[in-house]
């Protein structure tokens, strides 16, 4: 178990933790509806809508959402800006890596080559591994910004080393490393509309590490704490016209759905569900959708409320309404949309 990524989203939905675990080995080569996952009915929705159940990562289009890829090891999926191309992260035995897939759902590539050929569960796999996290795609769909650990785990005993931000080329070319700190690691980002920079979430480490959304600069390598951002926010997604930010803000022990301008300005809330993450914004800029759990139950569900820009440009959102029940949809795989 990875010592600073111990998932506690379903209680306090402060620090947006992953899972590393040492234990799953299956593969993610072949996408597969089985029986176990039934399709799912509701509300019409525009686009093609992305989340993740128990290692599959599911489409809602139209009316129905139902298994779209993974056989149990894929999390984490992200649009390409064209809508054609999907990059997720499949997680195998003690690492993890970033392929891509067509709209389809069909696997294409691999981007990444973390693994090891040392015997399953053994010390000298865990030493040789790495894990990559929340893939988020350039504007222009020719790179894909990734949290990975460039070196294996270290130490007597093995202590992996921080989640560092690298750009992954989609062709030919190197990885380049965008940020790097040994003493706090690399969350979800997504890039500004312009390519200029992202918006990225920054951990600090050990078991208490608190998260917070920073700026950063890719041509001049510059890092800022986000300004107007609360205290402990994460989960950053883009609107589609790049005016807002929105995001996951602790407040009073409660997590809400917040907005905030990018040029800068005072943050609005959008929810009032008190357990709600992992935002995301329709292509067509209308609807606001996020994952929350309702009162006295254990998992999150998707939820959606329709966003209304007022004349002076500031956003607001209406009433919250649920999509699903008792689904169990992945939180830290977070949301994806496209047309």
């Amino acid at each position: 178990m990875h010592r600073l990524y111990t998932t506690i989203v379903a209680v306090l939905l402060i620090l947006p933790l992953a899972i590393f675990s040492a234990g799953c080995s299956r593969g993610a080569d072949s996408p597969e509806a089985s029986g176990a996952n039934p399709a799912v009915r509701g509300d019409a929705l525009p686009g093609r809508l992305l989340f993740v159940r128990q290692g599959v990562i599911w489409q809602w289009r139209g009316r129905e959402a139902a298994p779209l890829l993974g056989a149990g090891a894929a999390f984490q999926p992200a649009w390409d800006p064209a809508g054609e191309r999907i990059a997720y992260i499949v997680r195998d035995n003690s690492f993890s890596d970033v392929w891509l897939a067509d709209g389809t759902g069909q696997p294409l590539t691999r981007l990444t080559d973390n693994g090891s050929q040392a015997p399953p569960n053994s010390l000298a796999r865990v030493a040789e591994s790495r894990w990559a996290f929340y893939p988020a795609w350039s504007p222009d769909g020719m790179r894909v910004a990734v949290a990975m650990q460039t070196r294996p785990p270290a130490g007597d005993p093995l202590a992996d080393a921080t989640l560092e931000l690298m750009l992954l080329p989609v062709g030919p070319g190197a990885p380049l490393p965008a940020y790097g700190d040994g003493e706090v690691s690399v969350g979800r980002s997504v890039f500004l509309a312009d390519g200029t920079g992202l918006i990225v979430t920054l951990a600090g480490s050990g078991p208490t590490g608190r998260q917070e959304l920073y700026r950063l600069d890719l041509v001049s390598g510059r890092v800022e704490a986000l300004t107007g951002a609360p205290e402990g926010s994460y989960d950053p997604a883009l609107s589609p016209d790049g005016g807002w930010l929105v995001f996951a803000a602790p407040q009073n022990g409660r997590t809400d759905i917040s907005a905030l301008p990018v040029t800068g300005g005072a943050p609005v809330r959008l929810t009032d569900q008190g357990a709600a993450r992992a935002p995301v914004v329709s292509p067509d800029g209308r609807l606001l959708a996020f994952l929350a759990i309702a009162p006295g139950e254990p998992g999150f569900d998707l939820w959606i409320a329709e966003l209304t820009k007022e004349p002076g440009g500031a956003l607001s959102a209406g009433l919250s309404r649920r999509l699903t029940s008792g689904l169990g949809i992945d939180a830290d795989s977070g949301l994806a949309w496209a047309p």
